[in-house]
């Protein structure tokens, strides 16, 4: 057997860039970016179907089918091609990504439409279509057992004239869960914020310790890895 030199690799690769430029027809690279524009869409409305964050921004969802198409071109203008390829990791080693991604979900949607873009550039849909298929039915579950056990951060502002106790009684008999994270006391109030999941999303007893002249404020807030952050 022949022992294959690096000249060899590089060959064969100057060979194929000059024999393989109709590689893929024009109907090619139109189904090709066709399919990945449709899975995109697809992992554009899953994205926004499930997201769960403080503030859902489009222009990152829209990237998302962007970020597919764009994959897709890259793999087919490299694919066989060993010079391209180099040249290609050397043109995006340039680039530098400094965005803050805040939710690592949204990490799990880039890689996911990166994949979906590889895939589709060298014509693998049934990788592509089956894969997304499985990992909307995963997402879709996950998301479903988070909204069934969501909590939520409850500040209470307690005047003075009432008994902190008392209330703090109150909203564990009110509540499915209840965790007490932070009391602060001041002249004029004592601030309570706690951690609760509430008895199918039911807030009336808020109204009833603002009636009885036990709390002066009442705030309830989606308690989400972006707001424990800040």
């Amino acid at each position: 057997m022949e022992a294959i030199t690096i000249n060899d690799v590089f060959s064969k690769s100057f060979i194929a860039m000059n024999s393989g430029m109709e590689r893929f027809g024009t109907i090619e690279i139109i189904v090709n970016l066709a399919v990945s524009f449709l899975i995109g869409l697809f992992i554009f409305f899953v994205y926004k179907k499930t997201f769960q964050g403080v503030l859902y921004q489009r222009s990152f969802n829209v990237s998302l089918v962007a970020i597919t198409m764009v994959i897709t071109l890259i793999i087919m203008t490299i694919s066989g091609n060993l010079i391209l390829s180099l040249g290609m990791v050397g043109a995006l080693s340039i680039v530098r990504f400094r965005t803050p991604i805040k939710d690592p979900v949204d990490l799990v949607f880039i890689f996911w439409a990166i994949t979906v873009g590889i895939a589709n550039g060298v014509g693998y849909f049934n990788i592509s279509i089956i894969g997304s298929v499985l990992i909307t039915a995963v997402l879709l579950f996950m998301s479903q057992q988070t909204q069934q056990t969501h909590p939520y951060l409850l500040v209470l502002h307690i005047s003075k004239t009432a008994n902190s106790s008392e209330v703090i009684k109150i909203v564990k008999a009110s509540v499915d869960k209840f965790s007490l994270k932070s009391k602060t006391i001041t002249s004029d109030y004592e601030e309570i914020t706690a951690q609760v999941r509430l008895n199918a999303e039911e807030t009336g007893f808020l109204n009833q310790l603002e009636e009885r002249g036990k709390v002066t404020k009442a705030t309830l807030i989606t308690y989400s890895g972006d707001l424990a952050s800040t």
